[in-house]
Parts: C-alpha cells; structure tokens; sequence
C-alpha cells in the first residue's frame, strides 16, 4: 500500500510516517497542493490521507479537485483535529472516504483504515 499524506504539520507528518512506515506501507508525504499533484502523477497512490488545514489549499479544495481529476478513484480520508459534527458540516457534499481524528489516531486505527482501501488483485 502506498500512501499520500497531505498535511502542513512537518511533526505530523512525522508521526504519520512512522507508523505507516512500521506497518509496511509506503508513505509519500507533502505540504505542498502543487506537489501532490506531480507526485500522483509520477506515483501509484492507494489512499490519500488529508488535513483539514493545509498551506496552500483548503481541504474542501483538495477534494474538489481530486475528484474532478484522473485521480478521483483513489480514496481520501480526512486526519483533523476537528469535531466530527464539523468535518461533515464543513465537508457537506464533498465526496471522501472515511476520517480520523488526530487525537485518537494509533497504529492499530490508520491500519484498519488504510488496509479497507487495500485492492486485491
């Protein structure tokens, strides 16, 4: 599994590294949207793993543009701090794959997660 992770925190990023990098996945991280991009392009990417506050974009711009992009069947999930009842307000009609709250996150949920993307082929 290779994953993208969108997010301007350079310490989360860290964070999301590690365990994705202890459970065996490949991990591509960045902060930039213009670089998310070129990475898609030059990369197979299985799940895009997202914050809601970004540095160049917003995530509701994100999703708008993936999903109106050749990248639109690659599942995003959202990683925020922010309450649920606010992810779905905020994200209303936008079309992502499921979300994790930062505070809760641990190696064992980003694998249950990450592993429901997992294509068999």
């Amino acid at each position: 599994m290779r994953i993208l992770h969108f997010e301007y925190s350079e310490f989360f990023r860290r964070i999301v590294h590690d365990m994705s990098t202890r459970l065996g996945f490949d991990y591509i991280g960045t902060s930039s949207g213009e670089d998310l991009f070129k990475i898609m392009a030059k990369n197979e990417i299985d799940v895009i793993l997202s914050g809601m506050e970004l540095n160049d974009m917003s995530a509701e711009m994100l999703i708008a543009n993936l999903k109106s992009s050749k990248f639109s069947d690659i599942p995003i999930v959202i990683l925020t701090s922010t309450e649920v009842a606010d992810i779905h307000k905020r994200l209303k009609g936008l079309e992502f794959n499921d979300f994790l709250t930062k505070e809760s996150l641990t190696i064992e949920r980003l694998k249950k997660c990450v592993l429901r993307f997992q294509k068999n082929d």
